[in-house]
């Protein structure tokens, strides 16, 4: 179960509908839920090998473990310090911390064992590649000539202009091994080698998730997808018709710079504002000529509820996840906000400075509105909801 940090003066009955909310969506894109839900492990007839890299990637081996039984040979994982699970000695997979959103020096030793063990895999065996977002930095193989601080000098720079991910992954390949088809390459001595890839980027295009280390060109690598926004999307709309059956969510796909997403989303939802409207996707934030500090979840946050408190609407909740539990280069999920947090006395004039200044961590934690769970071990890009706070009213339990 998540562990959901919210503040003491946080009104109680709003507190407990988010605690319920992130609970179960994150729920709903569990891993190993979306593995045995997806992936199909009977065509493996023989000892099958594991690799996993990417915020998800303990959470993916582990559920590829279990459904393998008696087949799984052995595995390498390349996870966040978090997700290492006590008990990994006893696993038959090798752990190795890894950082992210940039590489370091461990990732390019950890990413050498990948290499060693690929390239040592049995021609009779087979092998399930785990991809999920973050794969990108985890797996970081400089090419000939190229040094650590030229990758994360370009990866910094990308990620402080607002880059989209497609834009950060095209650099990458330029830079690294194994990108494009690399990893591909390594595993090319085994007859059976399949893709299951968790998808944080819109449209699930392979050649991006995590730079398209299995996308060989001279090879046709099986690839699932066994889980992406929509998933949490869905999980999102089957929370608010557990609320109320009668009610149910519209959506909209989430791109772009996070402020002008928000501002959409409060758009539509003023359109209709007895019923909840939920984006989501894949937001950036240009913080360019600014010192301020926050995530693209909480800056569409801001936004949408500056631009609802501009048009006189009242008694709306605002909610913004990060699937993955780090809102951009913060500690933080997300945020909440209500029109009666932006009432009290000069918080109308921080919100808008720290929306125009992108400070928006800072603002949210000033009124006791962010969210912090930590990593989760999935990554299915961010979600942002606005409903009418008669929904928040209305929760009483935690649906199932």
């Amino acid at each position: 179960m998540t562990s959901i940090q919210l503040s003491t003066s946080l009104d109680p009955q709003i507190a407990r509908f988010v605690s319920a909310f992130v609970e179960h969506t994150l729920d709903a894109v569990t891993p190993q839920r979306l593995i045995s839900q997806s992936m199909d492990f009977d065509a493996f007839d023989c000892p099958t090998h594991v690799i996993a890299f990417g915020k998800a990637a303990a959470s993916m081996a582990l559920g590829c473990r279990a459904e393998l039984g008696t087949r799984f040979a052995d595995g390498i994982v390349l996870c966040p310090d978090e997700q290492i699970p006590v008990d990994h000695q006893s696993l038959s997979l090798s752990f190795f911390g890894v950082d992210h959103p940039s590489p370091t020096e461990r990732n390019i030793e950890a990413t050498k064992a990948v290499i060693e063990y690929a390239s040592a895999i049995s021609p009779e065996h087979a092998c399930v590649v785990c991809i999920s977002g973050g794969g990108s930095a985890h797996l970081c193989a400089p090419s000939q000539g190229v040094s650590l601080n030229e990758i994360i000098d370009t990866t910094e720079r990308l990620n402080q202009s607002g880059a989209s991910i497609q834009e950060l992954n095209a650099a990458r390949k330029n830079l690294e091994t194994l990108k494009g088809g690399g990893l591909a390459g390594l595993l090319g001595h085994l007859e059976h080698v399949e893709a299951c890839v968790l998808s944080d980027v819109m449209g699930d295009n392979l050649d991006t998730i995590a730079s398209g280390p299995m996308r060989e060109d001279s090879q046709s690598i099986k690839h699932t997808v066994i889980g992406n926004h929509l998933v949490l999307r869905d999980a999102c709309g089957s929370f608010v018709q557990h609320i109320d059956p009668r009610v149910e969510a519209r959506s909209m796909d989430a791109t772009g710079e996070a402020s002008d997403a928000g501002q959409t989303l409060a758009g539509l939802f003023q359109q209709s504002p007895q019923s909840p409207f939920i984006a989501t996707g894949e937001t950036t934030v240009d913080a360019r000529g600014t010192d301020g500090v926050g995530g693209p979840c909480m800056e569409s946050v801001l936004a949408a509820g500056l631009e609802l408190t501009q048009s006189n609407l009242s008694d709306w909740v605002v909610i913004g996840l990060a699937s993955d539990g780090i809102d951009g280069p913060t500690q933080a999920a997300g945020a909440i906000l209500t029109n009666k947090m932006l009432e009290a006395n000069g918080v109308m004039e921080a919100a808008q400075r720290a929306l125009s200044e992108h400070d928006t961590l800072g603002f949210f934690r000033s009124i006791g509105a962010d969210i912090v769970i930590g990593p989760t071990g999935t990554n299915v890009n961010d979600l942002v909801m606005i409903c009418p706070k008669i929904l928040t009213e209305a929760f009483n339990i935690t649906p199932k």
